[in-house]
């Protein structure tokens, strides 16, 4: 039985709770969102792009910028000022739900619900469960009537954790840092918004949709695809001003004062993050467009995107055509042609998924081939080794005996040794020629190749205190295939290059000179 002092503190939380409910919390004002904590009052201003963006009504809406622009902070404003427009139909009160996504737990916790809390973590009566999946309930009022607003916080750290989307019922989802998830969890989640309330509950409409932030990807990323070339009914993407502008005169970079969220960075910010940097680092962290990041220990830290791609590359007409191929569920395919100065020029690329060896040469590489390269024909073709044994499963030709099958002339490369391959690939890297790079790739052709370069082919970090350590061995994604193949293809080309320049004949020697004559 509960004590009297018992009693007496549920009755004051109980009215505490009643004064909390009556009291105002927030107030959504057209330029401003006005948030009331215990010590002092929040104050969130949209920024130029934030405010046009919040006046949108599209069904998914992307906002696209540089680091520090107030990307998340306009997401997480857009969830409470559209839950403040909600149309009353619980209890007397407005309701909506919410998913939170991010591509990881760690991240999710760290950074994605830290902005949340720091903004509205005083926002009204809050409850929250960490299972199954940590969930936020804000109870409060925004001076119009009591709001109840579900946060469910998703991490999507296997590919199996789409399956949490599945099964939700949502008024709007956040997709926060878009580029690192995977697009599925946008496909499904599409179908998860637009549930909450459903026409039963309430009958009034309210807006439903995906809101999400992103540094910007490369262009070969799904978004860039989605955003820009299909141009989707419904989908709009918000592009921020860039954090720097280049002085014309002086060749250096200066702060943008027009760049959103300037007035709450240091005026140095951009400058001190430009700093030592790659022009592709600047490009996206710095002006927010389009282009490739990696953060992990490159493989090939000496290729330099500036100096070693172009954005396309004519194919040189009458020249043969170099294939390597590397094997398995993943196969990957690269072309390339030798100039007549000795210039490896990666031209296209082919890679497959859950496909077979012949069907992907059949139906994907040679028809793409005679397609792109009409004047051109096959000269010789380097393989993965391991693909020289027969399947003992299906006791059929060994991968090799299947492109020479199809009229490709293959040989298995030199060597399978990780160290050699990749060393190889060096040899082109750090060489020049006629003043030009001794590789160059095709950022059109080869835009998987081109991302492994700077940023997915990576040995992976160790989990360990102290120094940083990494695997011996690359980390083994969508990227190594097609790195493999190019490992191959180097391999073969530089062996003969290096033994050509070891044995070739030393140029003779003028002994003559005029100062000693024989004397008779």
């Amino acid at each position: 039985m509960m004590s009297a002092s018992g009693i007496s503190r549920r009755i004051a939380d109980i009215e505490e709770r009643r004064k909390r409910g009556e009291s105002c919390h927030i107030e959504i004002l057209p330029d401003r969102t006005i948030i009331h904590a215990k010590d002092t009052d929040k104050i969130y201003i949209p920024t130029v792009t934030g405010g046009v963006a919040h006046l949108d009504d599209s069904f998914v809406r992307v906002i696209m910028g540089p680091y520090g622009s107030g990307k998340s902070t306009w997401a997480i404003s857009e969830i409470v000022r559209r839950t403040c427009a909600m149309p009353v139909w619980h209890n007397g009160r407005r309701r909506s739900r919410w998913g939170i996504v991010r591509n990881t737990s760690g991240e999710l916790q760290s950074t994605t619900l830290a902005t949340w809390l720091a903004w509205f973590g005083e926002l009204g009566d809050i409850r929250k469960r960490q299972k199954p999946i940590m969930t936020y309930e804000h109870t409060f009022n925004d001076g119009h009537g009591v709001i109840e607003l579900e946060l469910i916080f998703i991490a999507l750290d296997r590919p199996e954790d789409i399956r949490k989307i599945k099964s939700l019922e949502l008024t709007g989802c956040y997709i926060n840092e878009l580029s690192e998830v995977p697009k599925a969890a946008m496909a499904h989640m599409k179908g998860r918004v637009n549930r909450y309330p459903s026409k039963a509950f309430c009958h009034e409409p309210y807006w439903s949709g995906i809101i999400a932030d992103t540094n910007p990807p490369p262009t070969s990323h799904w978004i860039f695809k989605d955003f820009e070339e299909n141009n989707y009914e419904g989908h709009v993407l918000f592009k921020q001003p860039p954090g720097l502008i280049k002085n014309e005169k002086t060749k250096v970079w200066d702060r943008n004062t027009n760049a959103d969220n300037a007035d709450h960075l240091p005026d140095d910010y951009y400058q001190k993050l430009a700093h030592g940097q790659t022009q592709e680092f600047i490009n996206v962290f710095c002006l927010g467009v389009w282009g490739s990041v990696g953060f992990g220990k490159r493989v090939y830290p000496e290729f330099n995107s500036d100096l070693h791609a172009v954005d396309d590359i004519e194919s040189i007409q009458g020249e043969p055509l170099y294939l390597a191929y590397d094997f398995g569920l993943t196969p990957a395919c690269i072309v390339a042609q030798v100039s007549s100065r000795g210039q490896l020029r990666l031209l296209k690329e082919y890679v497959g998924i859950d496909i077979g060896l012949r069907s992907f040469t059949e139906s994907v590489v040679l028809p793409s081939i005679a397609k792109e390269f009409p004047y051109c024909t096959i000269g010789s073709c380097t393989a993965d080794p391991s693909g020289a044994a027969r399947d003992q499963i299906m006791d059929e030709m060994s991968c090799i005996n299947e492109l020479n099958s199809m009229g490709i002339k293959t040989e298995a490369a030199r060597t399978n040794n990780l160290e050699p391959r990749i060393a190889a690939v060096r040899y082109f890297l750090n060489r020049m020629i006629d003043g030009k790079p001794a590789l160059v790739l095709s950022k059109k052709g080869c835009p998987v190749l081109y991302n492994a370069f700077v940023k997915d082919y990576v040995y992976k970090r160790i989990a360990v205190a102290g120094e940083e350590r990494y695997k011996e061995q690359p980390d083994k994604n969508m990227a190594s295939h097609i790195s493999d193949a190019t490992q191959y293809l180097c391999l073969e080309l530089s062996s003969d290059n290096i033994a050509r320049d070891k044995t070739a004949a030393a140029p003779p020697v003028n002994m003559f000179n005029p100062v000693f004559r024989w004397q008779s």
